[in-house]
C-alpha cells in the first residue's frame, strides 16, 4: 500500500467491503463484524500504535516512553497526539486527542461505518462510486482557505474534531465532546510578568515531556519569536539538535538571525534554498496522497522533512499553531483597530448609521469596515479568518448560511454575550489543525519523523485563552506576551537583528515566469470546472479569485483518480 502510514477500520452491518485491492496491510482486529488494519512504512521504524484485545492507539510515530502501558491510557488526561479506538459488545467508540493534532476521517456507507487517519485509504477501502464535491465544505473552503469537520470536501465524509468521542452502536452514530477549552470565558488578572514566567514554564514543561525518550531532534527555524523560542527551551533542556531552515533563490532570507542563534545555543542549521521549479515540483508531490488540500507553505516544509530523515532525525519541533494562541499576524492589529473603532460608535450609539454612511463609500477599506459593522449590528460573533475580497457585498442571508456553516456545534452553544476576541480565539483553535497540523502530519510520517506541536499542550493552550488581549496586541506589536517571555531566555543580540520575514511561498512563485505560467494554466481549468461555477452561483459578488482554489484543484484531481 503506497502513500501514507496509516490505519483504516470498519464496522460492518451489512455487505462485506471489498478489500481485494489494499496491499500491504497488516491485520490487528478482525472479529467479523470489526476490521482494523495498518499501513508500514519501509522506510520507517517508527512504533505508530499500541494495541490489546479490545483497543488500539495511534500516536503517528509519537513514542510515549518505555514504561507506558496502554491499559491505563486515559484519553481524559492525555496530553499528546493519539486516536484511540476501543470495540467492546458490539460498540465501536473513536477518540481524537484533544486538539486533533491527528486527522481522523470517517464515512456511513450502506450502514457500514468507515474510519481512517488518511482519506486516500477511506476511499480505497469503501470502493465503489466517486464521491461528489460537498457544497457546503466547498464554500467554506473558499471563504476561509482550509476544511472544515463537519463539512469536508467531498459528500458524506467527515473529520472528528478535537476532545471527541465518536460511538456506534446498533446502527446508531453518536458524537459528544469529553474534552473542552469553550468552559472557560474569563480573562486572567495576572501582571504581563506573571503570565511570561507561566508560558515559559508550560513551554519548558511540554518540550521536555516530549524529547525524553529522543535523541534525534530536529527543528524548522525561522528566525522569529515562536522557533526561536523553542529552540532556547530544547537547548534548556540539554539536548543537542539540528536546525533546518528555508530561503528563497536571489530573494531575501532569515540566515542571519539563525546563524546568530546557532552560535549562541550551540546547535547545527541547514539552510534549504528553494527556486520556483523545486516548489512546483514538491507541492504536486506533497499533495499526491494529501486529506486535505495543501497550502503552499505547508507543502515546502516538506523539504525540511526530507533532509531532517536523511540525517535520522526522529521528532521534529516547530512553532505551528502559536500565532494563533497568542494573536501573533500583523492582520490581527487590523481587526484590533475594526473592533475598536466599532466599539466608539457603538458606545455613541451611531453604529447603524456608519453602516449606512460606509455603504456610500466605494473604497475598499470602507466596504470592509462596513462588512464588520452590519455583521456586529446583527449580533453576529467575531472570527476574522475569514478571507475577504476587495469588491465586498453584504448579504445577509449569505452570512447566516455561511455562520451556520463555519460555527460548530460547541460554539453556536455559546449563546450569551462574551468577549469578541475570546470567541475568535475559541474558533482559531477548534479550526487551527485543520490549518496547520494535517498536512504536516501526513509530509512527517511519509518520512518516518513525527512531531507533536509543542505550544498546544493543555497548559499552554488553557493558559493562552485566559491572557487578556491588551498583553497580546499593544499598539503594532504582536503577540507581545510570548515575545516578552522569549526576550527573557534569548540575548538581545537576537532580537537587535532586522527582521522582515520570509515571504509566502505563493507569492514568491508569482514572481516567477515558471510560476506565474504554472498558475495561469491551473486558473484556466479551475474556470473550467464544476466547482468554480457552483462557487459563482453561491456567492452574493458572483466573482470568483480562481487562484484561491489552486490547492482544492489539484487535490480534488488525485482524489478523483483513487
Amino acid at each position: 500500500m503506497k502513500g501514507i502510514p496509516s490505519f483504516i477500520g470498519c464496522v460492518r452491518r451489512n455487505s462485506s467491503p471489498k478489500k481485494s485491492h489494499l496491499k500491504g496491510m497488516n491485520t490487528i482486529f478482525d472479529h467479523g463484524d470489526f476490521t482494523l488494519l495498518t499501513t508500514h512504512s519501509n522506510d520507517s521504524e517508527l512504533r505508530t500504535f499500541h494495541h490489546s484485545d479490545q483497543s488500539f492507539l495511534w500516536t503517528g510515530g509519537l513514542d510515549l516512553g518505555s514504561d507506558f502501558n496502554l491499559t491505563s491510557f486515559d484519553h481524559h488526561n492525555a496530553d499528546h497526539k493519539f486516536v484511540y479506538v476501543s470495540y467492546t459488545n458490539n460498540t465501536l467508540e473513536l477518540h481524537t486527542d484533544h486538539y486533533s493534532k491527528i486527522p481522523l476521517v470517517y464515512a456511513l456507507h450502506d450502514n457500514n461505518l468507515y474510519f481512517s487517519s488518511s482519506l486516500e485509504l477511506l476511499l480505497k477501502y469503501i470502493g465503489g462510486e466517486k464521491k461528489r464535491i460537498n457544497k457546503n465544505g466547498l464554500l467554506f473552503y473558499y471563504n476561509f482557505g482550509f476544511t472544515a469537520f463537519e463539512h469536508m470536501l467531498l459528500e458524506d465524509v467527515k473529520s472528528l474534531a478535537g476532545g471527541q468521542t465518536l460511538k456506534y452502536a446498533n446502527e446508531e452514530l453518536q458524537i459528544e465532546s469529553y474534552y473542552t477549552v469553550y468552559n472557560n470565558q474569563a480573562y486572567s488578572s495576572k501582571s504581563l510578568e506573571d503570565h511570561m514566567a507561566l508560558i515559559d514554564k508550560s513551554l519548558l514543561d511540554a518540550t521536555q515531556s516530549t524529547l525524553e525518550p529522543y535523541e534525534h531532534i530536529g527543528i524548522a527555524l525561522s528566525g522569529g519569536v515562536d522557533s526561536g523560542y523553542l529552540a532556547q527551551k530544547i537547548s534548556e533542556c540539554g539536548k543537542s539538535f539540528n536546525a533546518y531552515t528555508l530561503g528563497f533563490k536571489d530573494d531575501y532570507n532569515e540566515f542571519e538571525r539563525v546563524d546568530y542563534l546557532s552560535k549562541r545555543l550551540n546547535f547545527t542549521t541547514k539552510k534549504i534554498i528553494l527556486s520556483p521549479e523545486d516548489i512546483v515540483t514538491n507541492y504536486l508531490e506533497a499533495s499526491k496522497h494529501a486529506s486535505f488540500p495543501v497550502g503552499f507553505n505547508n507543502s515546502i516544509l516538506n523539504f525540511i522533512y526530507k533532509e531532517a530523515h536523511s540525517d535520522g532525525v526522529s521528532i521534529m519541533f516547530d512553532g505551528d499553531g502559536a500565532d494563533r494562541l497568542f494573536l501573533g499576524m500583523n492582520k490581527y492589529v487590523q481587526l484590533k483597530k475594526i473592533l475598536k473603532f466599532y466599539a466608539m460608535h457603538k458606545a455613541c450609539h451611531t453604529h447603524h448609521l456608519m453602516a449606512k454612511l460606509l455603504k456610500i463609500i466605494k473604497h475598499p477599506t470602507a466596504q470592509k469596515l462596513r462588512f464588520y459593522f452590519e455583521k456586529f449590528n446583527k449580533n453576529f460573533q467575531f472570527y476574522g479568518e475569514r478571507k475577504l475580497p476587495n469588491s465586498l457585498v453584504y448579504d445577509e442571508d449569505f452570512e447566516n448560511l455561511l455562520h451556520d456553516i463555519a460555527l460548530p456545534k460547541e460554539l453556536k452553544l455559546i449563546n450569551h454575550p462574551i468577549d469578541k476576541w475570546l470567541f475568535f480565539s475559541f474558533f482559531s483553535v477548534y479550526y487551527t489543525p485543520t490549518f496547520f497540523f494535517h498536512t504536516p502530519y501526513e509530509l512527517q510520517i511519509k518520512q518516518g519523523i513525527v512531531s507533536n506541536p509543542q505550544f498546544w499542550s493543555d497548559d499552554l493552550v488553557n493558559l493562552a485563552l485566559t491572557i487578556p488581549v491588551d498583553q497580546k496586541l499593544r499598539g503594532n506589536t504582536t503577540k507581545l506576551v510570548l515575545r516578552e517571555a522569549a526576550q527573557q531566555k534569548i540575548d538581545d543580540g537576537y532580537w537587535n537583528l532586522s527582521k522582515i520575514g520570509l515571504q509566502n511561498s505563493y507569492s514568491y512563485l508569482k514572481q516567477s515566469d515558471l510560476g506565474k505560467n504554472f498558475i495561469a494554466e491551473q486558473v484556466k481549468e479551475i474556470k473550467k470546472g464544476e466547482a468554480y461555477h457552483e462557487l459563482r452561483e453561491a456567492m452574493p459578488d458572483k466573482t470568483i479569485d480562481a487562484e484561491r482554489l489552486i490547492p482544492f484543484h489539484i487535490w480534488n484531481e488525485n482524489m478523483s483518480q483513487i
